[in-house]
Protein backbone atom coordinates (compact mmCIF):
# COMPACT_ATOMS: atom_id res chain seq x y z
CA UNK A 1 0.00 0.00 0.00
CA UNK A 2 2.88 2.37 0.86
CA UNK A 3 3.97 1.89 -2.81
CA UNK A 4 0.80 3.86 -4.06
CA UNK A 5 0.17 5.67 -1.57
CA UNK A 6 2.25 8.25 1.03
CA UNK A 7 3.84 6.84 3.81
CA UNK A 8 1.38 8.95 6.21
CA UNK A 9 -1.64 8.11 4.87
CA UNK A 10 -0.12 4.19 5.04
CA UNK A 11 0.90 4.28 8.69
CA UNK A 12 -2.81 6.37 9.66
CA UNK A 13 -4.52 3.20 7.81
CA UNK A 14 -2.35 0.81 9.19
CA UNK A 15 -1.40 2.06 12.88
CA UNK A 16 -4.99 1.21 14.29
CA UNK A 17 -5.05 -2.24 12.62
CA UNK A 18 -2.54 -3.28 14.41
CA UNK A 19 -3.01 -1.93 18.06
CA UNK A 20 -6.49 -4.02 17.65
CA UNK A 21 -4.49 -7.04 16.40
CA UNK A 22 -1.75 -6.75 19.69
CA UNK A 23 -4.81 -6.11 22.13
CA UNK A 24 -6.29 -9.00 20.84
CA UNK A 25 -3.40 -11.12 21.07
CA UNK A 26 -2.38 -9.78 24.09
CA UNK A 27 1.16 -8.39 23.65
CA UNK A 28 2.94 -5.02 23.98
CA UNK A 29 1.63 -2.51 21.15
CA UNK A 30 5.20 -1.08 20.94
CA UNK A 31 6.98 -3.41 18.48
CA UNK A 32 3.97 -3.44 16.43
CA UNK A 33 3.97 -0.01 15.98
CA UNK A 34 7.39 -0.06 15.28
CA UNK A 35 7.25 -2.61 12.76
CA UNK A 36 4.66 -0.56 11.38
CA UNK A 37 6.75 2.63 11.12
CA UNK A 38 9.71 1.03 9.59
CA UNK A 39 8.11 -0.48 6.91
CA UNK A 40 5.72 2.30 6.29
CA UNK A 41 9.11 4.46 5.79
CA UNK A 42 10.17 1.62 3.30
CA UNK A 43 8.54 3.08 0.12
CA UNK A 44 11.75 3.07 -2.60
CA UNK A 45 9.96 1.07 -5.57
CA UNK A 46 8.00 3.39 -7.31
CA UNK A 47 8.59 7.13 -7.35
CA UNK A 48 4.91 7.63 -6.98
CA UNK A 49 5.59 6.62 -2.69
CA UNK A 50 6.93 9.55 -1.79
CA UNK A 51 7.66 13.71 -2.88
CA UNK A 52 11.68 12.99 -2.73
CA UNK A 53 11.35 9.76 -4.87
CA UNK A 54 9.61 12.05 -7.35
CA UNK A 55 11.79 15.03 -7.41
CA UNK A 56 14.53 13.23 -8.03
CA UNK A 57 13.53 11.42 -11.01
CA UNK A 58 13.71 14.44 -12.94
CA UNK A 59 16.85 15.90 -12.46
CA UNK A 60 18.64 12.54 -11.75
CA UNK A 61 17.65 11.32 -15.51
CA UNK A 62 15.94 8.35 -14.03
CA UNK A 63 13.29 6.13 -15.33
CA UNK A 64 9.77 5.00 -13.70
CA UNK A 65 11.48 0.95 -13.76
CA UNK A 66 15.38 2.27 -12.27
CA UNK A 67 13.38 2.64 -8.66
CA UNK A 68 13.19 -1.47 -8.66
CA UNK A 69 17.07 -1.63 -8.92
CA UNK A 70 18.05 -0.08 -5.86
CA UNK A 71 14.60 0.13 -4.34
CA UNK A 72 13.84 -3.67 -3.77
CA UNK A 73 17.39 -4.31 -1.94
CA UNK A 74 16.80 -1.40 0.43
CA UNK A 75 12.55 -2.77 1.17
CA UNK A 76 14.26 -5.88 1.68
CA UNK A 77 16.66 -4.58 4.10
CA UNK A 78 13.63 -2.64 5.79
CA UNK A 79 11.75 -6.33 6.16
CA UNK A 80 14.78 -7.53 7.85
CA UNK A 81 14.98 -4.71 10.38
CA UNK A 82 11.19 -4.69 11.11
CA UNK A 83 11.34 -8.29 11.70
CA UNK A 84 14.09 -9.61 13.49
CA UNK A 85 15.81 -6.35 15.08
CA UNK A 86 12.55 -4.43 15.90
CA UNK A 87 11.48 -7.38 18.06
CA UNK A 88 14.68 -7.54 20.00
CA UNK A 89 14.54 -4.05 20.85
CA UNK A 90 11.25 -3.08 22.08
CA UNK A 91 10.27 -6.62 23.60
CA UNK A 92 6.24 -7.97 23.61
Amino acid sequence: MGQLISNAATALIVIPIGLAAAISVGISPRPVHMSIAVATAGAFLTPIATPTNLMVMGPGWGAFGDYWKLGLPLLIWFFVVSVFLVPLIWQF
